[in-house]
């Protein structure tokens, strides 16, 4: 079995554009994101300074993530993010996790 993996990606953008990045981002989890196999949940930021969005998403394998990439219609909504935001995508795997007792 494949160790789940967590993607996140901290989008820069400019705050009068914000709201337009979220949408987009809504748009492509509710349109391709969720029906890719291996997603387990998506969980969207927006900055209180309106200057940053980040996209934490949780996937079964980074294999799962590759392949959401590699889909065409998950291409199309990265280019579209692009034209409007400068993102920094990245993999994580979780080395702690902490409640309180």
């Amino acid at each position: 079995m494949s160790n789940p993996v967590t993607f996140v990606n901290v989008i820069d953008v400019e705050p009068s554009q914000q709201p337009e990045l979220i949408d987009l981002l809504k748009e492509g989890t509710e349109r391709v994101i969720s029906q890719r196999p291996g997603l387990i949940s998506v969980t969207l930021f927006a900055s209180a300074d309106k200057r940053r969005v980040l996209n934490v998403a949780r996937w079964e394998s980074a294999a799962d993530v590759e392949a959401t990439q590699a889909d065409p219609a998950a291409a199309g909504y990265t280019r579209r993010v692009a034209a409007i935001a400068t993102a920094r995508p990245g993999l994580y795997t979780v080395v702690g996790e902490y409640a309180p007792q």
